[in-house]
């Protein structure tokens, strides 16, 4: 039976790095179904969001969750690889860049340091990425080195663009909506500014209103509950498309509108 490892990178199928990474895994974890996740070039908080959804959410036990995106300029915490375990068992390896362990850093066991560099000193390396899966796929105790600090995770901007889906909905860093459900506010991402409403989530919505809601999908907390980050909405076409496609991390600024009196 194969064993599932979700890959987020900034790299994957089609490039030489992936293919090389491959090859190493296959070394070692020969049984190994590898699933890659991109994100653009040195995003940590795209790659932190995804880890989050693939390390939390459901999926089997024995999974891996493998993230390799390095923050310009590097974190100096960031010389060797972090390990942690989920709720579920799931493993998470990457090394401490930028946001990549944001997300999911107050909802592990870890992160904990491993013994295995996260570069060399001409780059990454995916012998070293390899090294570390059958490290920890063995459960071999001398590879962890020690905890990390809290202060050394970085923590997640405010109000900014996480990530981008398919269908064009921009997910934020908020953790809950900043009005109370049915108000209606302005936003402004870069230059572009548009007015919104909060819904609920499961609302039936007409086309064209954008809207914040929960995210209909998240992951389960480790005090109870479910994280569902909110998320800009545009029925019937695409939020990205209303602000102008900002990039990941662009700042989200909220303007409550006042009703006339």
């Amino acid at each position: 039976m194969s064993r599932l490892l979700q890959l987020v990178a900034d790299y994957g199928p089609g490039d030489l790095a992936f293919a090389e990474l491959l090859q190493c895994l296959a070394l070692v974890l020969p049984d190994a179904e590898v699933r890659a996740t991109r994100v653009p070039p040195g995003d940590t908080l795209a790659a932190g969001f995804c880890v989050a959804r693939l390390a939390l959410g459901d999926g089997p036990a024995d999974r891996l969750v493998l993230h390799d995106v390095v923050a310009r300029p590097a974190s100096p915490s960031a010389d060797l690889l972090c390990f942690a375990r989920g709720h579920d068992g799931v493993a998470v390896i990457g090394p401490n860049h930028g946001w990549s362990w944001s997300f999911v850093v107050d909802e592990v066991c870890g992160p904990c340091y491993l013994e295995v560099p996260a570069s060399t000193p001409a780059g990454r390396s995916p012998e070293l990425l390899a090294a570390a899966v059958v490290r920890i796929a063995a459960r071999q105790p001398h590879a962890l080195r020690g905890p990390v600090p809290r202060a050394e995770v970085a923590p997640l901007p405010g109000r900014a663009v996480a990530y981008v889906d398919g269908d064009g909905n921009l997910a934020t860093t908020m953790p809950q909506a900043p009005a109370a459900l049915g108000s209606r506010l302005r936003i402004r991402i870069g230059l572009v500014s548009a007015p919104a409403r909060i819904a609920a989530a499961g609302e039936r919505l007409p086309d064209g209103e954008l809207v914040l809601r929960p995210a209909s999908s998240g992951w389960p907390l480790r005090g109870g509950g479910r994280c569902r980050l909110v998320e800009l909405h545009l029925p019937g076409g695409s939020a990205a498309a209303r602000f102008d496609d900002p990039p990941i991390g662009a700042p989200i600024a909220v303007e409550t509108r006042r009703r006339r009196g």
